[in-house]
């Protein structure tokens, strides 16, 4: 009776594991199509946008971060890794971590969209909304007449 409960569950929320996986798969295409066309206006080769995490890199470059940001999210991402694959951490000990490290990833993210608003002459009411729906948003500066301002500390 459980087993049969259990497997009619699975086979409930099998539909929802293909829409979760459309979903996700058009949020990258639109993403990545967005991001493409950024890229363009601030004068990079688009198909810099495909190749994952040299895009954040470029994007980093961009608009002028720091990439101390970008090498913190990869040793973050690393270490994550580990700690799932290795467990050597107790659990209290892997709770702080993964904190520190959505607040330090949450930071980067809103450090990240400020900069990007600011290069292309964006509110901040506008940057509140690349935060809550990134691909919406990324589409709308992608294709918008908007220009590409070079940020200050990439002047020369």
């Amino acid at each position: 009776m459980i087993i049969e409960a259990i497997l009619e569950i699975i086979q409930e929320s099998k539909g929802l594991f293909e829409i979760a996986a459309i979903l996700s798969f058009l949020y990258y295409v639109f993403f990545t199509i967005a991001e493409w066309r950024i890229f363009r206006k601030a004068g990079e080769k688009g198909w810099k946008a495909l190749i994952p995490f040299y895009n954040i890199f470029v994007s980093h470059h961009l608009i002028g971060m720091s990439h101390i940001w970008f090498i913190l999210d990869i040793i973050f991402w690393v270490v994550e890794i580990f700690i799932d694959i290795f467990k050597f951490m107790p659990p209290w000990a892997e709770e702080i971590f993964f904190a520190v490290v959505i607040i330090v990833t949450i930071v980067s993210e809103i450090i990240h969209i400020m900069k990007l608003c600011y290069c292309y002459t964006k509110s901040e009411r506008f940057g509140i909304g690349l935060f809550i729906c990134p691909p919406l948003f990324m589409m709308i500066l992608a294709f918008d007449k908007s220009e590409y301002n070079l940020p200050r500390s990439r002047k020369h």
